[in-house]
């Protein structure tokens, strides 16, 4: 299978390179981790460095089996260290490796060593990261195919590109489902295994008295609720009510064990009247759509949940810290800041072409008495541009690139 260019990971690789620190690349299963070291290894390659100089270790391959023991991998790796040439280091599904922890912080404070590791299931998951590595170390989080990286995958094809789309929030974006024909049952089977895999070895195996019923409804409700307002009592309560017993201290378990497999991804709730972040009530968010329909049991989520979805996730990749807003009785989509903290205001709808929607859209700006920039992201192709210094944007056009 060719392999698609993840331009911006690779970019973002090579930003940290060098740089005194563990590059740590995080993600949901089958998102492309591993590709990503290959990509960047080939980058590394083309721009000077030797192959002798580059040691890659995938522990799921049989061939390196005996290098799951730290101190047989330690030995391996300094074994390779030549005085005055860096060595770069990619241990790929590096928690097979009992103690992995210790051979990585080892090998940090090594002078020439550049390391980067990757990892999956239960002894992998992001809240684990931070105390392993003891802070020497960067989140590199790897989200499945940005619409831009499909488009420029499927540009060839005879679809257009808002065809591609529907395709795109239809079928999902993990790399893997490129091996298949679009919509073929081959393609559904890949996305159902995936999600069991999860389901089964990241999600139940942390939870070892977890039930997969009740998981499933969790997700189910996430799901189905994509884009509103809830907490975990909310959800406790609707489980609780629906006939499924459940605590509220096991919903918020299993939150946190969907979020730190990154099935889901939260997005806090800010004031921006009051200056302070809500802890109770948030807004989730799927990390693919494609596994919706083994999540929903043949419901049927609203177009303009799976495009606010969308928004969230580009937001992501492109580096900004994204919350959702409360404006007095009112919402905004999404408030964004920067690296510089500057801050960005964003509704996202399918269409404004109703004056009454439009409003809608526009009211909660209104009340907000600072002059950061607004936006509005919507599907329709025909659109007044500037409402008053508001910004109204092409939805597809955002996700092939255009800056906000």
């Amino acid at each position: 299978m060719e392999l698609i260019a993840r331009k911006e990971y690779v970019n973002w690789l090579e930003r940290y390179r060098d740089n005194k620190i563990i590059k740590v690349v995080t993600g949901l299963r089958r998102v492309g981790k591993s590709t990503i070291f290959d990509l960047y290894i080939a980058h590394l390659l083309k721009n000077g460095v030797k192959e002798d100089q580059i040691v890659k270790i995938n522990f799921e391959e049989l061939e390196n089996a005996l290098l799951r023991d730290k101190i047989s991998l330690y030995k391996f790796i300094t074994d390779k260290m030549v005085i005055g040439k860096n060595l770069y280091v990619f241990l790929d599904e590096v928690q097979r490796v009992d103690g992995f922890e210790e051979v990585v912080n080892s090998l940090f404070v090594k002078d020439n060593v550049d390391v980067y590791i990757t990892g999956s299931n239960a002894k992998f998951l992001s809240s684990e990261i931070a105390t392993l590595l003891t802070g020497r170390y960067v989140e590199i989080n790897v989200l499945p195919l940005s619409f831009r990286e499909y488009f420029e995958h499927f540009k060839n094809s005879s679809k257009d590109k808002r065809a591609l789309f529907m395709d795109y929030i239809t079928y999902g974006a993990l790399p893997g489902m490129f091996m298949f024909e679009t919509g073929s049952t081959e393609q559904r089977e890949y996305m159902e295994s995936v999600y069991r895999t999860i389901l089964e070895k990241d999600v139940l195996k942390r939870n070892s008295a977890a039930s997969k019923q009740l998981v499933e409804n969790l997700l189910s409700y996430l799901v189905y609720n994509i884009g509103c307002l809830t907490s975990t009592k909310r959800i406790t309560d609707t489980l609780n009510s629906n006939g499924t017993k459940v605590s509220y201290n096991t919903v918020d378990s299993y939150f946190e064990t969907l979020q730190d497999c990154y099935f889901v991804y939260k997005a806090d709730r800010y004031d921006v009247v009051g200056k302070e972040y809500l802890k109770l009530i948030n807004k989730y968010y799927v990390t693919d759509f494609g596994f919706k329909y083994y999540i929903l049991n043949n419901k049927t989520v609203e177009l303009s949940q799976i495009l606010e979805n969308l928004v969230f996730l580009e937001l992501k990749r492109r580096r900004f810290k994204v919350a959702t807003g409360k404006v007095a009785d009112k919402e905004v989509d999404f408030i964004i800041k920067d690296n510089h903290d500057t801050i960005k205001y964003v509704q996202v709808a399918v269409t404004v072409m109703d004056d009454a929607k439009l409003q809608q859209e526009l009211r909660p700006f209104h009340q907000i008495n600072d002059y950061y920039p607004k936006y509005v992201i919507t599907l329709d192709d025909i659109f007044v541009k500037n409402h008053d210094g508001i910004t109204t944007i092409n939805a597809i056009d955002f996700l092939l690139g255009q800056e906000l």
